[in-house]
């Protein structure tokens, strides 16, 4: 499991494309939740972590695919 800093936290959020409304849905947790992430304020629970490495993980698997089609159709 991944240690998750602010910044991480803000730049994974941001290369998805997400407000942070958003990936409070996501991560089952309020907006205000998550700007205190981002923050400093709050750190991520075990449970969160693991989310955040989840959806990470999911959003690398999709960027492969997308290089990988991409690649195909030249």
């Amino acid at each position: 499991m991944k240690e998750w800093t602010k910044e991480q936290i803000q730049k994974l959020r941001q290369r998805l494309n997400l407000y942070q409304r958003e990936m409070a849905h996501r991560l089952g947790v309020t907006r205000e939740y998550v700007v205190y992430l981002e923050k400093g304020v709050k750190t991520p629970s075990k449970t969160l972590k693991l989310l955040l490495d989840y959806i990470e993980r999911e959003q690398n698997e999709k960027r492969k695919e997308k290089r990988k089609h991409g690649k195909g159709n030249l």
